[in-house]
């Protein structure tokens, strides 16, 4: 046997392909080798950006001892956590189980038949501070399996239980209603661990908590179309739009942001966005795009609008320039080291800076908090390094003389690029490109990764394993945001038939969804995730596709199987959170998640709710109402007084809603009413009333009123 990465296609374990240790793939063969022999699995998990998986290589993989001793006592599988996040996610939960922590690399000893031994992360080859030598750990294990076999195995058998167990269970809510209170609530959580004087969340490390940003704005817009306390209301919101706007702008000055070539790196080891961990992925990217193009329309200062604009536009630039094919399919991620160094191409010297710069060096070191000192440190030691970073002192644009700098830098040695085109990833990225006004770039995107899929969808380009749900229900979402941009019905067709796949393969009985289909490997049980992390809960934008969609009663279904973790955990729960908060809009107070309906009610869509103003002054929106089968409503003026006429009331901006024409003064099946809009300052919110009333051949119901929350962006914004 010898190290098979050879043989693979993949860009992270071909990274491995010339290690002294015999890897192998996660699959068949590995697994009866180690059946066969007897002999339990080593499995490391990584990718390819990861800066400790690449420590852990250099200390251990490429080390011949370390190697002989793994060769000899175990079956040793390399695995990419983004080629397998089900795999992935599996072992950090028992990871996290076990030691009360989690990360990467992930180093997980298993059984012959997959079940947990022991677990960790990075070991270091040398041992310190309490923590042993990455043979010592090997050599225990080997004895412990030779002399103690049967009592490993049953630890590993009782532990893989119970974490069947807890992959199981959900959380259930803690009432059957969701009202604006729990939306209030979450906002005080917020509040609660928010750093009043560097924006975002909890302590370093810190990471941008994009879902929670976009919940954020969305509540501050729009709680005030709720019930509640109009002083607890205004209180809240303004604490949201503070909370979103400071972390958004703290951000975009700090080191976290890279203010030459644009784009965001993972996150920062300090409190000050300063320090970052230096690799750039895909969906942070995405979202950060996403959000600051919402914060742009949203924020009543002009001048951060314009800073976060041009935040916008440069991230849009790098990933066109860097992470971009000529197909328009866009790749995972950039590495953190260049030259065996994490952040070697994105630090100076002072040298470095004044040879380049010259006559603006005191322009720049002053507006980027530059020094001959240096302002960075080691990651690991903290010992300050005489190398700059840049982050902005102050709310400006880009410096014109950081093109010298530009320049410089092709010069350098490039960070590896993780090339994989990952479907739920580019639809992260398809999605945020939509909404910021990009619209070439998104649909030439979608419009290839359709040619390419077309009936057989997968998780990756060149894999053959099926799609996750995050895949299916990222791109879905992004496939609406074109449909809505656009109004092309083609995108709306495609997101429809996604959206049934969603439903047929990853559905739970009792609702929510599998992060696996019934496509995929079986483990131990299949996941239902309800939490944001890195990216936004697979099962909330799962419920928002299907709302959107105007498959309502679907939605609400699967909402109520995940609500629950919104109550307990808020601050993991955000995607979920806006969820509950457009499900409120639509209702307009409280709605209760079980129970019949006292009277059929019809299906609205309002769609844009943000509505752009075009040249000739106006927006332009529509409502459509889905009447139930066998059923109809009254048109705009009914001939009998006593019928309710259906009608659409527009407030905060001026508007007018054209109506079809009607036969028999009745509308069945589907109407579709067209808005145009009129703005009377900058940036205005309305309100949309619809009022309608069901009637079969026999009766009346009573008439029903939905409410909607908008807004109106004029030229400019």
């Amino acid at each position: 046997m010898s190290n098979r990465l050879h043989l693979s296609n993949n860009p992270y374990l071909r990274q491995h392909k010339d290690n002294p240790v015999h890897w192998q793939e996660w699959g068949t063969e590995a697994w009866e080798q180690a059946e066969r022999e007897n002999k339990p699995v080593f499995l490391s998990i990584g990718y390819s950006t990861c800066h400790w998986c690449h420590v852990m290589a250099h200390e251990s993989f490429e080390d011949r001892e370390t190697a002989d001793v793994l060769n000899t006592h175990f079956v040793n599988i390399k695995l990419d956590r983004e080629e397998r996040p089900d795999i992935d996610d599996l072992f950090m939960t028992a990871t996290q189980l076990a030691t009360g922590h989690g990360g990467w690399p992930l180093s997980i000893f298993l059984t012959p038949d997959k079940k947990p031994i022991f677990a960790g992360t990075y070991f270091p080859k040398e041992g310190r501070q309490g923590v042993p030598s990455f043979v010592t750990i090997l050599n225990a294990l080997a004895s412990a399996w030779r002399d103690e076999e049967a009592e490993v195995r049953s630890k590993a058998e009782e532990f893989a239980q119970g974490l069947e167990s807890v992959l199981e269970k959900g959380v259930a809510p803690v009432s059957t209603q969701i009202d604006p209170g729990l939306l209030d609530q979450a906002i005080q959580h917020f509040h609660g661990d928010y750093d009043y004087e560097k924006g975002g969340f909890g302590s370093e490390p810190k990471f941008p908590p994009h879902a929670t940003i976009e919940f954020l704005i969305r509540y501050a817009q729009t709680r005030h179309h709720l019930v509640g306390d109009v002083a607890i209301i205004e209180n809240l919101t303004g604490e949201a739009s503070m909370m979103a706007f400071q972390t958004l702008e703290e951000m975009a000055k700090g080191g976290i942001r890279d203010h030459l070539r644009g784009g965001f790196h993972r996150y920062t080891v300090d409190e000050e966005w300063h320090l970052p961990h230096f690799e750039k992925m895909l969906y942070d990217n995405a979202q950060m795009i996403r959000n600051y193009a919402l914060a742009a329309r949203a924020v009543d200062v002009p001048e951060l609008s314009t800073f976060f604009q041009e935040v916008v536009d440069q991230t849009v630039d790098f990933v066109q320039r860097e992470m971009m094919t000529e197909e328009g399919l866009f790749l995972s991620a950039l590495d953190a080291d260049s030259d065996g160094e994490e952040g070697a191409y994105y630090v100076w010297s002072w040298q470095e800076l004044e040879s380049n710069l010259g006559d603006s060096m005191g322009e720049v070191a002053e507006l980027y908090g530059l020094n001959e000192r240096g302002n960075f440190s080691d990651e690991a030691t903290g010992i300050p390094i005489p190398k700059n970073i840049l982050h902005l002192q102050a709310v400006a644009r880009r410096h014109p003389a950081l093109d010298r700098l530009m320049v410089e830098s092709e010069s350098r040695a490039r960070p590896f690029v993780d090339d994989k085109r990952i479907f739920g990833l580019n639809g992260l990225m398809i999605s945020a490109l939509a909404r910021a006004g990009y619209l070439d770039l998104a649909t030439k995107c979608a419009s290839n990764w359709l040619k390419i899929t077309d009936d057989a969808l997968y998780h990756q380009i060149g894999s053959t394993s099926p799609p996750f749900l995050d895949d299916i229900a990222y791109f879905t979402d992004a496939l609406l945001d074109l449909h809505v941009q656009t109004s092309d019905p083609k995108w709306k067709e495609a997101a429809e038939s996604l959206a049934d796949r969603m439903i047929e393969h990853f559905s739970c009985e009792s609702g929510g969804f599998y992060f696996t289909s019934t496509m995929h490997e079986k483990l131990y049980s299949r996941t239902i995730p309800a939490m944001d992390n890195a990216m936004p809960s697979p099962n909330g934008v799962a419920v928002r596709v299907l709302r959107r969609l105007g498959r309502q009663e679907e939605a609400l279904r699967h909402l109520t199987a995940i609500y629950g973790w919104a109550q307990r955990l808020p601050g993991a729960s955000s995607t979920i959170l806006l969820e509950c908060l457009e499900q409120l809009l639509i209702a307009e107070g409280e709605l209760r998640l079980e129970g019949a309906k006292s009277q059929p009610s019809a299906e609205i869509e309002f769609d844009p709710r943000e509505v752009i103003v075009g040249e000739d002054g106006f927006g332009y929106s529509k409502v459509i109402i889905r009447i139930p089968k066998d059923l109809h409503i009254n048109s705009h003026s009914p001939g009998a007084h006593w019928l309710t006429p259906t009608t659409v009331r527009i407030d905060g901006v001026y508007g007018e809603a054209g109506f079809p024409d009607a036969e028999h003064d009745r509308y069945e099946d589907e109407v579709e009413i067209h808005l145009r809009l009129k703005a009377k300052t900058r940036t205005d919110e309305f309100e949309l009333s619809v009022t309608y009333q069901l009637c079969s051949e026999s009766e009346c119901y009573l008439a029903q009123e939905a409410r909607f929350a908008g807004v109106l962006i004029a030229p400019g914004d």
